[in-house]
C-alpha cells in the first residue's frame, strides 16, 4: 500500500489507552458508557432516528462540504440520521457497529458520496487487505481488493487516514485517537472519470467532525 501527503487540519480531543478507549473531554459525563470492543448489540436509540444530535452532524457536514468545495452545490438524498452496521456471521445477523449517515448528490457533476461518522465499538482500525482471497471482516471499514489502489498515513495529531479506489470510486476513513472514524464513499454512477482526487476526499475524511456522535452516546448512557 502506498502512502500520501496530507496535512493535519485538525487536533486530538482524546488519547487513546492501550487498553481501553475513553470519551473526549468534550463529551464527558458522569457516567460514560462503555464502549464493547466486539461491537453494540441492537438499540432502538440507533434504528433510523434523527434528533438533535444528528441535526448538529448535519449543519457540520453542510459547512465541511462548503469550505472543501465552495464551487459546488448539494443535495440530500438521505439528510444525517443515526443507523447501524449489521455484520453477517454464518447465519446470525447482529448489529456492531453504531453511526450517523447523510447522503449527497452532486449538482455539477451528477456524482454521488455518503458521510458516515462512527463512534467506537465493534471496528477493527485500517484496511482489510483481500488481495489474497480472504473473506470480508464486516469489522473492517475499509477493503482493498485485487486492482485497487490503497494507501493510508498518519496524521500529526495521531489520525490514521487511510482510502481506497478502483478509479470509479474512492473511500476514505479517518481513525481518531478517540476511536472515533469519519468516512467518505464518493462515487460516479456511470463509471465514469471522478472530478475529485483521492486528496480531496482524504482531506474532507480527515475534517468531519465526529463530536456530534459522541454527544449522541453519551446522552444515551
Amino acid at each position: 500500500m502506498s502512502a500520501f501527503n496530507s496535512t493535519a487540519k485538525r487536533t486530538a480531543v482524546a488519547a487513546a489507552a492501550a487498553a481501553a478507549v475513553f470519551l473526549p473531554a468534550a463529551a464527558a459525563s458522569a457516567q460514560e458508557p462503555e464502549i464493547p470492543a466486539e461491537g453494540w448489540e441492537y438499540s432502538e436509540a440507533w434504528d433510523f432516528v434523527r434528533d438533535e444530535y444528528t441535526a448538529e452532524s448535519q449543519a457540520q457536514t453542510d459547512e465541511a462540504l462548503a469550505e472543501h468545495f465552495g464551487d459546488w452545490t448539494f443535495d440530500n438524498s438521505l439528510e444525517t440520521v443515526r443507523l447501524q452496521n449489521y455484520f453477517l456471521d454464518g447465519e446470525n445477523e447482529t448489529p456492531v457497529q453504531r453511526k450517523f449517515r447523510a447522503d449527497y448528490y452532486v449538482d455539477q457533476t451528477g456524482e454521488g458520496f455518503e458521510v458516515a461518522l462512527y463512534v467506537p465499538g465493534g471496528i477493527t482500525d485500517g484496511i482489510q487487505d483481500l488481495t489474497s482471497g480472504d473473506p470480508v471482516d464486516g469489522h473492517y471499514l475499509l477493503h482493498c481488493s485485487v486492482g485497487d489502489e490503497c494507501g493510508e498515513t498518519e496524521l500529526e495529531d495521531g489520525t490514521v487516514v487511510g482510502w481506497t479506489t478502483d478509479g470509479t470510486s474512492i473511500e476514505a476513513a479517518a481513525f481518531h485517537p478517540d476511536g472515533s472514524v469519519a468516512t467518505v464513499w464518493w462515487g460516479s454512477f456511470e463509471d465514469d472519470k471522478l472530478d475529485v482526487t483521492v486528496e480531496q476526499i482524504t482531506d474532507l475524511a480527515a475534517d468531519l467532525d465526529t463530536e456530534p456522535v459522541w454527544h449522541a452516546l453519551n446522552a444515551d448512557a
